[in-house]
Parts: C-alpha cells; structure tokens; sequence
C-alpha cells in the first residue's frame, strides 16, 4: 500500500491531508499522483503522527517512534528563521533501512527553542527510502530542499518559497521537485566565484567525479552535468567504501576537494585539487596529518564572510568524537586556530554516544555567528545538537564571545537526563607556568564531585583526577579527566568530569618594562597570558583551550569543556 492511501484509509472522515510538492499551500487539499516522487505532511495535521511509516510498519511519523535520527543540515533566512532538517525512520539508516524518511524543524529565536510541529518528506513508494537532505541557499536568494532517493534513483531540489512566513504548518509554499542528478551530493553544492555551482558524487568513491551547474534562475533551469574527464584517484581503492567528498574555492580560482577514507588509511582524509574548475583532479594526497583527519566520518569545510576557511572535523582517528573546528587564513595550508566543539563522554559504541556528521550553515549572523549542527547518540541519545560560535571564539580556542552557546538541543529523544551543574566551586579552565608539576594541579581538584542535573536530580562521584600525557614543561592544553563516570540513562553532556588546563608558553623579559606583556590584539594570534579560569569557576561559561603556534593551534590531545549552568531549551518528545 502506498504512503499516501495508508493515510486515506486512516482518515474516516471527508479530511484529505495533501502531499506539498506544488506551490499550493501546505494546508490546501491536493491529490497526490501515483507518479509523484514525493509526499510531504506536516506533523500536526490530523490524523499523521498515527499513519503508519509503510505498509504493515508498526513505526509511524510520531516522534516517540523514532528508533534513531541523524545526519542534519541547517540554513538560516534572512527573515532570521532557522530550518533544520536530518534523516531518521526504520530502525537503521541507509540501504538496509528501506523506511528513512526526513524531517524538518524550525526556529523563530535563532535556535534557543525549536517547533513542536515539524514537516515530513517521504517517498509514496514504500520500496524507495530517503536518505540525509541538504538545505541550500542560492545566490538568487532561493532557498532548495535537496532531497534523495536511495538507490540512485535521483536527487531533486524543492524550493522552499517562503520561508519566513507565518506559521508555516498553514502557510509554507512549496516548488515542484526538481531533478537535479541521478547519484547523490554528499554536500550542498559549493556556490563558484564565476556563479557556477559544484559537487562531488556519490558513485565510484574510488574515482571521484563531479558535477557543476550553471544556473539560469529567470528560465528556472538548473541542468547539472559531469564535467570530469580525469576523476581524483584515492590511494586506497581496496579499502575506501564512502567518499562523502566536498569542494571549496581557492583564492586563485583552483578548487580543492576533500573526501573521507577509513580510519586506518591516510589518516581518514585525502584531499585532491583542480585547476580547471573540476575537469581534470590529482590524485589525492592522504596522510596530511591533523585537521585533514577522521575517525571513518564525515566532515564540513566552507569559506567564511571573513575569507577564514572553516573545517569542522573529529580531532582524533579514534572513533567519532572529540569534534572541533579549525580555522585558516591561507588558504587550508596551516589551521593555527582550534576549538573543541564536542568532547562530551564516548560510552561503548559511536552509535550509542558518538559525534558526527557536522554542517554549518553557509549563511553567518549579523555579529558573525557560525551556526554549526551535529548529531549526538544517532541511536541512543538521538540528540540532534548545536554550536554556535564566532571566529574570536575559534581563536581563543574556547568561548570568549558573548554570542557563543554550545551543545544546545534541537531535538532530544533518547530520554537521558543530562547533568549541567556541579554543588561543587571549582576552576575547570586556566592557565599554568611552565614547569608546573602535576601534583600542584591536582591538588586544586575536588575528590567528591555532585553532579545537579535537569530534572534537578543528585549523583555523588568520589574518586581522582589525572591526565596521563601531562608535560609540565610542554606548553599546550590539556584535559584532566575525573576517574569515576556517568553511567545508566544520564550523560555528562556538558563535560563536567573534565578540566582543562594549559602549561603557557615562556615569555621572554620584554625589553620596554612600560610593554604589556599580552598579545598585540591586532596581531590576531591568542594572548596566552589570559587564563581561561578568568572567566569564573564550575559555574563558568567559559571552556575551551588556549591556541598555540604551529599549523595545529592544540597540541597534546587538547580539548575543550562546554557552557554549563545552561538549562536544557525546549525540544519535543520529551
């Protein structure tokens, strides 16, 4: 049985619930063909939350159904509405999982809290799956839906024609899906200097090929077309299975790609460049040490309204956490600037606890926000999580803006109580001497530590600190980590069992004793004599790591601590 006659035969009454793949709007009655590739609901139309997700499926489009959610995309209007959407549905993503489907959320207060009501793409054919949608802003102003149906059965663009009207569950209007390719973008496309738009596929990950599109808006024609007569060639084509490549644009017009390989291959990134805007690649190059690494994982790279490059990526091969942001200002030679987004508590398997799959949205907010989502515990927390921060933040290697949140929720399903506070008072965050033993740290760390959480719950912890790689004589950052754990259905989201500390690079005796000894804030380089401890004690909004010289702003397995003391926003199915 078809999607759209499980939900007929559901609805008793003369209630017709239209699939929106047209420009009327989302609450007028419309018939979906049989040859339509999409049907859209909107969650609190009667009736949809109780239809089923396929024929004979006991899962339905309600929230508390969901068995797992991930791989989100984000954009923001210029009306300053946020939309957000990701994949979930079935009980496993991808080819195993003909029954992924996509939603969409929204927020009217730039991501603080988010719609009860959200949007649902599927396929009327119950034998054709979604997988993750990309949200694409134009250089027209146009705001796509990039929408995928599994099996190389095509990716179309739906555009989503007011964006910012009211009350979008009566009000959204919607274009006609259409096709773009065949095999699937990983990425939204990559807007060109010359206005073309660019991506990489998914289909010979092992040779990879890309598409441009040179967009005629006044005609509505949007052809893409491959233009690759010599595909980037990996190094490891008996071992690379995804490539989830994406492109981005040099200051000289050259394009540089990057792709993702397994974990124990090249460092799990390879990078490729063109010089002919995609018709001919190198080879890639692998094994370029950090930022180009993953953990077998997807990562985000983009260009910055300041010129900055920005590659959200896994600060380790390890597993799927411990994600950062780096920051480069020639052209991803050198990343000096490194802040931790994520080093929440890896429990058991990625699936479970993990990190992954960032985007940020391409477009940044009037004081320079950078919007960055991610998805959490893709099967256990089923967290769809948000940073947001700014360059000085970046920099600093730890929140110091007052626009910076992080680790704020979008959508929280997996029903875990989250710890945000401790009872105890104590500095997570400064700076040490060179020199300084270990012994002296330790000493200003609590052996009993009570955790407070949402719910305004307890859990006492005794037990002791210790950073095993500390060098006292090493100037870096580095995380101390409490022995005992959060355990059962409750997480230490926010890193409250870590502190971090950075050993401080020597300074030299200036030779003007009327000098300051900080950093010229003009240099753009970090002043290390600032200890992130200023900020306050467990109670603190700051966190992060001090940068330090070099291509890699961190060294020593640095990582950064998250605002605490930030009650959980409103989300649903809870």
């Amino acid at each position: 049985m078809k999607k759209k006659n499980a939900l007929a035969a559901l609805l008793v009454s003369a209630l017709a619930l239209a699939p929106v793949v047209s420009t009327l709007p989302a609450g007028q009655t419309a018939k979906a063909a049989e040859t339509d590739v999409f049907v859209s609901y909107w969650s609190n139309e009667p009736g949809v939350t109780e239809m089923p997700v396929a024929d004979g499926a006991r899962e339905t489009y309600a929230e508390e159904d969901r068995q797992w959610q991930g791989l989100p995309t984000i954009a923001v209007t210029p009306g300053g509405r946020m939309w957000c959407a990701w994949q979930t549905g079935d009980s496993v993503e991808g080819s195993d999982g003909p029954n992924n489907y996509d939603v969409m959320y929204y927020s009217d207060d730039m991501g603080k809290t988010w719609s009860e009501e959200y949007m649902i793409w599927d396929v009327p054919d119950d034998s054709v799956r979604l997988a993750d949608p990309r949200l694409f802003y134009d250089q027209f102003g146009k705001l796509w839906l990039v929408l995928i149906r599994g099996g190389l059965k095509g990716a179309y663009a739906i555009e989503l024609i007011n964006p910012d009207c009211d009350n979008p569950s009566e009000n959204l209007q919607t274009g006609e899906p259409i096709s773009w390719m065949k095999a699937p973008p990983a990425h939204r496309p990559t807007i060109l200097s010359n206005g073309r738009w660019v991506t990489p596929v998914e289909v010979d990950a092992d040779a990879q090929q890309t598409y441009i599109c040179n967009p005629d808006d006044e005609r509505g024609k949007y052809a893409w077309t491959t233009n690759t007569s010599q595909p980037a060639a990996t190094a490891f084509p008996d071992q690379k299975t995804y490539g989830e490549a994406q492109i981005i644009e040099l200051t000289d017009g050259s394009l540089m790609m990057l792709s993702r390989l397994p974990r124990t291959c090249g460092g799990g990134m390879e990078v490729s460049y063109s010089y002919d805007y995609g018709t001919n690649w190198t080879p890639y190059e692998a094994n370029l040490g950090e930022p180009y690494i993953t953990p077998s994982s997807k990562f985000h790279i983009q260009r910055l309204e300041s010129g900055a490059i920005l590659l959200i990526t896994h600060a380790t091969t390890e597993d799927r956490k411990d994600l950062a942001a780096y920051l480069s200002y020639d052209d991803g030679k050198t990343f000096p600037y490194k802040m931790m987004l994520d080093d929440s508590e890896m429990r058991g398997d990625w699936r479970g606890f993990g990190v992954s799959y960032p985007e940020a949205a391409a477009e940044q907010g009037e004081n320079g926000e950078i919007y960055i989502v991610y998805d959490a515990g893709r099967y256990g927390l089923k967290e769809i999580r948000m940073c947001v921060v700014t360059e000085e933040d970046i920099k600093a290697g730890r929140p110091v803006s007052e626009y910076c949140r992080m680790r704020e929720i979008i959508s929280d399903l997996g029903e875990y109580i989250a710890y945000v506070d401790t009872e105890e008072e104590y500095e997570r965050y400064y700076t040490v001497e060179s020199g300084t033993a270990k012994a002296d740290i330790l000493q200003n760390l609590p052996e009993t530590i009570t955790l407070i959480g949402e719910d305004d719950s307890r859990l006492t912890l005794t037990g002791a600190w210790d950073c095993p790689d500390y060098s006292k004589n090493t100037p870096g950052t580095y995380t101390f980590t409490f022995s005992q754990e959060v355990t059962g259905m409750a997480q230490d989201r926010y890193s409250l069992l870590k502190a971090y500390v950075t050993v401080a690079e020597e300074q030299d005796e200036p030779d003007d004793p009327g000098g300051s000894d900080s950093a010229d804030p003009d240099s753009g380089e970090p002043d290390s004599s600032v200890s992130p401890g200023d900020s306050g004690g467990s109670g603190s909004e700051g966190c992060g790591s001090a940068a330090g010289g070099g291509a890699i702003a961190i060294v020593a397995g640095a990582a950064a601590a998250v605002c605490i003391r930030r009650k959980k926003p409103a989300s649903r199915g809870k």
